[in-house]
């Protein structure tokens, strides 16, 4: 198990350092590999939290390092805030006009209209994943949560915006 771990977090790694400069999109299904390697990791940590995913469409460029940095924050800001356990779930899928991906988790949630998170700290993160997402793709993040029924982001990418 320790093996598998190392091995998981050796690729996670070399997948981030990979693509902090890359200037382009990846395949859908590349940066849902790098998922992966993160949940594996996660997992280890919190056996107690299930990921389930339904990737009807991955044939689509997004910028790298998007979806894991949302399913981190459905971890730290949602799901370990629970007691225990907690569900996260990432869905794609396309329209006629764009690609979505859905990040889906059942944690504490929040209030979306507070200025600043609970904790004070900043969405520095979420801001740039958005901003790279627009820039790159001419698409948005879209963020829902209730307090005490958890958060959905929804990712929504026209066909034809690739930059």
């Amino acid at each position: 198990k320790a093996g598998e771990l190392v091995h998981n977090f050796a690729k996670y790694l070399r997948g981030n350092f990979g693509e902090l400069d890359n200037p382009k999109p990846i395949l859908m299904s590349q940066e849902m590999e790098h998922v992966h390697h993160y949940i594996s990791i996660e997992n280890v940590r919190f056996p107690d939290m299930t990921f389930s995913f339904e990737m009807n469409s991955d044939d689509f460029h997004i910028p790298a390092l998007t979806i894991q940095p949302i399913v981190e924050n459905a971890i730290k800001h949602g799901l370990m805030r629970l007691q225990h356990g907690g569900n996260i779930r990432v869905l794609s899928y396309e329209t006629d006009e764009s690609y979505c991906v859905l990040v889906e988790d059942d944690g504490v949630g929040f209030d979306t209209s507070a200025q600043k998170p609970r904790d004070g700290r900043s969405h520095v993160g979420m801001e740039n994943t958005k901003r790279r997402i627009a820039e790159m793709c001419s698409g948005e993040i879209i963020i829902e949560s209730a307090v005490g029924k958890g958060t959905l982001a929804t990712i929504i990418i026209p066909k034809g915006g690739t930059v």
